[in-house]
């Protein structure tokens, strides 16, 4: 099972040449497990997914980064009664595996169950790390799947949004350095990569949680921990 793509739509091709980076290298973290739905012809099985939120592909370490409050239910769980982790976009899923957690900055690393040219394949819509501090005020732009399957159209895109950094870095709990920015967040938006809009390739960090109090401020883990973990899990 290894080599299959799991299909919930047909596939979508959406050049990414005309959507921006941060854009395509968003991807669905959901798990799919058959349904009974009575059909016409007698009684059937069939795949249901549901979005947990979103992961991000790195081009150069071709692993893809997401939340560990994401996944965390699954760890340790058996296949049988969580469902098959799954990523993907435009319909198109491949099965993933939890490679590296690391539960005080709140961040995992995937791999795809996938053979290498698809896997290859997959990661040239990556991203790139900047670790250098942003400046405040900083016009940055992020993709994810707020609200999950909710909000899911027939090509499985993501949704892109636009918010500033709001404050200077800050060490949060547990020396979890942190990005507060000013912008839309709701559920589902956990593990999406965060951009400055003016250079696109480069994840400065990824969307974490949100203050219970609004809905337009959130922390995003930095991307100095993205790499430290990127890097343990290709090491």
């Amino acid at each position: 099972m290894t080599d299959q793509v799991l299909s919930s739509a047909p596939r979508v091709e959406i050049p990414a040449s005309l959507n921006p980076m941060v854009f395509s290298a968003a991807r669905a973290v959901g798990i799919m497990k058959p349904r009974f739905r009575p059909g016409q012809n007698g009684s059937v099985f069939a795949d249901e997914l549901k979005i947990l939120g979103t992961a991000f592909w790195l081009k150069d370490y071709k692993v893809l980064i997401t939340c560990a409050h994401v996944i965390n239910d699954l760890v340790g769980a058996p296949v049988e009664v969580t469902g098959l982790l799954v990523v993907g976009n435009n319909g198109n899923y491949s099965r993933a595996v939890i490679d590296v957690i690391d539960l005080r900055r709140d961040l995992a690393v995937l791999r795809l169950e996938a053979a290498s040219e698809i896997v290859e394949n997959e990661s040239q819509s990556g991203l790139e790390l900047d670790v250098l501090d942003p400046k405040v005020g900083t016009r940055v732009a992020y993709a994810g799947y707020p609200l999950g399957e909710k909000l899911i159209t027939d090509k499985h895109a993501p949704t892109y949004a636009e918010g500033l950094v709001g404050s200077t870095e800050r060490m949060g709990k547990d020396k979890k350095r942190e990005i507060q920015i000013t912008g839309p967040v709701v559920g589902g938006f956990s593990g999406s990569p965060i951009v400055a809009v003016e250079d696109g390739r480069k994840v400065l960090g990824i969307v974490s949680r949100g203050p219970s109090e609004t809905k337009d401020i959130f922390f995003a883990v930095s991307a100095k921990h993205i790499k430290a973990l990127a890097d343990l899990a290709i090491s």
